[in-house]
């Protein structure tokens, strides 16, 4: 009987010493899965190819079709129709091509494809031709006055009008470009500041503007054909002062625009102009903080907030917050130097965007400027398209959903004169905070 007990105990004992490994490796196994979690989440989200060393620099970037145009002292043509072996097709210096900040790709009336090229070294707007970019690259025209365009950092083109920035007289200029080869000023508007601009709907622009320049605005402009412009809205926020980066519309709902400004050590602000002559700061994420700064909107909000852990602080791969591409999955990215990251955010609820998916590279350190692949008039169309149609029941977040396809984008790093090509996968994954 004594034998048996001893026998029982010590088999009693094995049990409880395997359940003690299996319990221990079961905890072992879980705290494996939260650790790599976020390294899954950006294998999702990857650098693809690295160009380095443009010869004439890389500040900022837009695209037509399978070729990107990187633009700094001249403009380099990239093919990038294979995303893992990008190669310079052709490049382009001229006395005007001086210290570009900012390109828009656009198709000229006859179908042929241009570049309007904001270039504050030469206080120009200069318009290159595009159209068979595998034969070289020409300067068409270009239209410089050291007064109305000083400063020169911004520009997006629909049709034949162009509007830029120009922070050196905090003036937002429209340009006509109708003859390829004589650009001229059409109108200009004068404001506490101006440093970014982006189409909204209906006719009309959004302005952002920093600290530096009259102190985080954003500001909604109604313009007509002949490029006169007139102030409707305006918005002015704590929360968008630091330097502004960019301000870039939500193409399949144009309510929506997002701005980036390196206050808070980088900030994303979601602004609402639904009342264009009223636009209100829906939310601001930062890199800085813990606790939520941001006062919640109702009680209700603050009961959401706190049983699904959002909050607009602490989310460090926004450092150095400083440009934005919205792209056809319907994702708006946000290019941080600082941290040496991207991030995909997903505004489904716009009052609380979401960091969705993000991809941090050594490569990516300075990063200045973003876009989709096709470029941003092409990305903007293909969002749009995306929207369903409006249905009876439809839900009101239809257009700001993200389809959870795919997305290439192209960043530019100045200080390594590189092209980056990025391939996010697409679906649905969140970043915790401290994703980084």
């Amino acid at each position: 009987a004594l034998r048996d007990r001893s026998v029982r105990r010590a088999r009693v004992r094995v049990m409880r010493t395997v359940d003690g490994f299996a319990a221990r490796a079961s905890r072992l196994a879980l705290f494996a899965l939260l650790c790599l979690a976020p390294q899954l989440v950006r294998a999702d989200f990857t650098v693809s190819s690295v160009l380095p060393e443009i010869e004439t620099g890389a500040r900022a970037v837009d695209a037509h079709d399978s070729v990107a145009y990187v633009v700094d002292d001249g403009v380099t043509a990239v093919d990038v129709s294979d995303a893992n072996a990008p190669r310079a097709i052709a490049s382009l210096t001229d006395v005007d091509l001086r210290g570009c900040a900012s390109v828009a790709a656009y198709a000229a009336a006859n179908g042929q494809k241009r570049l309007a090229v904001a270039c504050a070294g030469s206080n120009a707007l200069v318009v290159v031709d595009a159209n068979a970019p595998r034969d070289g690259l020409s300067v068409l025209g270009a239209v410089q006055d050291d007064t109305a365009l000083n400063g020169i950092s911004s520009v997006v083109v629909k049709d034949a009008l162009a509007f830029v920035t120009a922070p050196g007289v905090k003036r937002v200029v429209s340009v006509d470009l109708a003859v390829d080869a004589s650009p001229r000023i059409l109108s200009f508007v004068s404001l506490s500041g101006a440093d970014a601009v982006s189409f909204a709907a209906d006719n009309h622009v959004a302005v952002g503007a920093g600290y530096a320049h009259g102190g985080g605005r954003v500001t909604i402009l109604s313009y007509v054909p002949s490029g006169v412009m007139m102030k409707v809205g305006s918005i002015k926020d704590g929360r968008l002062g630091g330097e502004l980066g960019d301000v870039r519309v939500f193409p399949a709902d144009p309510n929506v625009a997002f701005a980036v400004t390196d206050a808070a050590g980088g900030s994303v602000l979601v602004v609402n102009a639904t009342a264009r002559a009223r636009p209100s700061l829906a939310v601001g994420l930062q890199a800085q903080g813990r606790a939520a700064a941001t006062a919640p909107l109702s009680s209700e909000d603050e009961d959401v907030d706190a049983a699904t852990g959002w909050t607009p602080n602490g989310h460090r791969s926004l450092a150095g917050a400083a440009a934005l591409a919205m792209a056809g999955n319907r994702m708006a990215y946000v290019a941080s130097a600082d941290a040496g990251a991207v991030v995909a955010l997903d505004a489904t609820d716009p009052r609380r965007p979401i960091l969705a998916h993000i991809v941090s590279d050594t490569n990516l350190r300075g990063v200045a400027d973003l876009c989709a692949q096709g470029g941003r008039a092409y990305s903007a169309a293909a969002a749009i398209a995306s929207v369903p149609a409006n249905e009876e029941g439809a839900e009101s977040t239809a257009a700001t959903a993200p389809t959870g396809g795919p997305a290439v984008l192209y960043a530019v790093v100045p200080g390594a004169k590189s092209l980056l090509v990025l391939h996010d996968a697409g679906g649905s994954a969140i970043v915790a905070n401290d994703e980084l």
